[in-house]
């Protein structure tokens, strides 16, 4: 739960301002089903969370680790 508190945190951070709020397909720019630490760098906040939710450790976040 602490972890999804945190994404959507990063996620409306990323938004400010905004009303939509960011969702895993909004940092997956490349489509690939997963986002890259690159694309993450995108939003501070996101990027300074990546490695936690990375629960994997494979250097990217899957949509499963990204809504946890």
């Amino acid at each position: 739960m602490k972890k999804l508190a945190t994404a959507i945190t990063a996620a409306t951070v990323l938004f400010s301002g905004s009303a939509m709020a960011a969702e895993f397909n909004d940092f997956d720019l490349d489509k690939d089903g997963f986002i890259s630490k690159s694309e993450a760098s995108l939003s501070e906040s996101l990027a300074s969370i990546f490695d936690k939710l990375d629960s994997d450790g494979d250097g990217k976040l899957s949509e499963k680790e990204f809504n946890q």
